[in-house]
């Protein structure tokens, strides 16, 4: 099983960006998740953020705050995160993304240690303030588990150099306002230009130069690698436009249509925008 963290900053160093597909544990039959995985790994896809359903998904667009309904009617438990991860592991680098509620409830601690042992290497939590950090901190010594830290284009200068400097695996940077997806406070014309992330990801690189960052929110076709790859992003996370697909119920072929020009942007030459 491979460590998220090391792979990302392994690609980063060799100068090859990355891509992450996000995907929402408990939306679709257990089965067809892995499959999704493993044609996602033969695609080219980095890694796989495995989402743990919340009732209350606030940084979450429609897609997945579906999805994640979806998957609690089904009753959908942390044992069947940990089994679903486990097999997932086995086939890319994984990380899981939830909220801080259902981790405080199980325990910090323990779920850290039991996220390590079905073999997640990464734990993203929207709602984490950097204040709340030290139990995953202390947790991550004995478990390798890195917590991820967000930051957006909101974030103040003195903050984004905390969540640099704090962030464990790479650092999210949240691409613009609203939520996940299109439609989540994003249209086509309202979406930012290169530039508008460009000093973000000049700050945070000049303060961790080792720290990957990966762009997620509204990123679905390969004008938007292209345009984040540009701006200096290490890589990108694709949520919703899989989702979305998935839920429908649409052939792995078609989710690897999907995903393969995004995997192409990340190694095409980079020509002025």
């Amino acid at each position: 099983m491979q460590h998220l963290g090391e792979v990302l900053a392994r690609r980063k160093a060799a100068g090859e960006a990355s891509l992450l597909v996000y995907a929402m544990a408990g939306s679709v039959p257990e089965e067809r998740f892995l499959s999704v995985v493993d044609a996602l790994s033969e695609a080219g896809v980095t890694g796989v953020e495995i989402g743990f359903p919340f009732s209350d998904p606030m940084a979450e667009g429609p897609v997945i705050q579906r999805a994640a309904s979806e998957a609690l009617r089904g009753g959908y438990h942390w044992a069947d995160l940990q089994r679903l991860l486990r097999a997932c592991a086995e086939r890319l680098p994984c990380a899981v993304m939830t909220y801080l509620n259902p981790i405080v409830q199980r325990g910090e601690a323990r779920a850290v240690e039991e996220i390590a042992a079905a073999g997640g290497s990464a734990l993203i939590l929207p709602d984490l303030p950097v204040e709340a950090l030290r139990p995953f901190r202390e947790a991550r010594r004995v478990h390798r588990v890195d917590t991820v830290l967000l930051a957006s284009p909101a974030t103040q200068e003195d903050r984004l150099a905390t969540l640099v400097r704090k962030s464990e695996g790479f650092l999210y940077l949240v691409s613009r306002f609203g939520t996940t997806g299109l439609g989540g406070g994003d249209t086509p014309s309202t979406r930012g230009r290169e530039g508008d992330l460009a000093p973000l990801l000049q700050r945070a690189h000049a303060i961790r130069p080792k720290l990957p960052v990966l762009v997620g929110f509204g990123v679905r076709t390969e004008d938007d690698v292209l345009r984040h790859r540009r701006a200096g992003a290490d890589g990108v996370i694709v949520g919703s436009a899989v989702q979305a697909l998935l839920s429908d119920g649409r052939p792995v072929a078609e989710v690897v249509e999907r995903v393969r020009p995004l995997v192409e942007a990340l190694h095409a030459p980079l020509l002025p925008a």
